[in-house]
């Protein structure tokens, strides 16, 4: 088997009830599972004031499958990823500028998967007023999915969504992300 590369890129931190500690158990358990078979992995945590972003892009330009794991935050990624984002996508490094907007991707990686967190219940997902028009996780991280594909990652392996996590049951969280990490590396 060839080793792969995969860049875990982690945004769990302390906001309203959450302590972010479930978005940094399942970054502990990714690190631990796809090493465990052999991959390499590097792991970016955004919320830290530490970061350097010339080592950031380098790590966005090595891997070949990035993992994106943070809580859901407004029907969004959390304001850390956004940053992260805005400070390492730069252009002739990951994206060029070309005659059909969105084709001049530069990153290498050819796969991404989110793993989100939120307090919402899947059922919840395609009704009432606000979510009406949002029937799966994923109509909620356009904007992710929509970067990454615009970076020329193009191949989206299925999202992860633990929900209820503050007012239900999380027992089954584990069991369930390894099952669902074991499908797909």
């Amino acid at each position: 088997m060839q080793t792969k590369k995969i860049l875990l890129v982690t945004a769990g931190y302390s906001i309203f009830d959450a302590k972010g500690r479930l978005n940094g158990f399942l970054s502990y358990l990714t690190d631990k599972t796809l090493s465990a078979k052999g991959y390499q992995v590097k792991i970016s945590d955004v919320t830290k004031d530490t970061l350097n972003m010339d080592r950031e892009l380098s790590k966005l330009l090595w891997a070949d499958s990035v993992i994106y794991i943070m809580p859901m935050m407004w029907f969004n990624m959390p304001a850390p990823l956004v940053t992260w984002l805005g400070e390492v996508l730069l252009y002739e490094k990951t994206f060029l500028i070309t005659d059909h907007y969105g084709e001049g991707g530069q990153v290498p990686a050819n796969q991404f998967m989110v793993v989100t967190t939120s307090n919402m219940k899947s059922s919840d997902l395609g009704t009432g007023f606000v979510l009406k028009n949002a029937a799966h996780i994923d109509d909620l991280l356009q904007p992710l999915i929509m970067t990454n594909h615009y970076l020329s990652i193009r191949q989206q392996l299925p999202t992860f969504h633990a929900d209820n996590v503050i007012a239900g049951e999380t027992d089954w969280i584990e069991r369930d992300y390894i099952k669902h990490l074991d499908s797909y590396f």
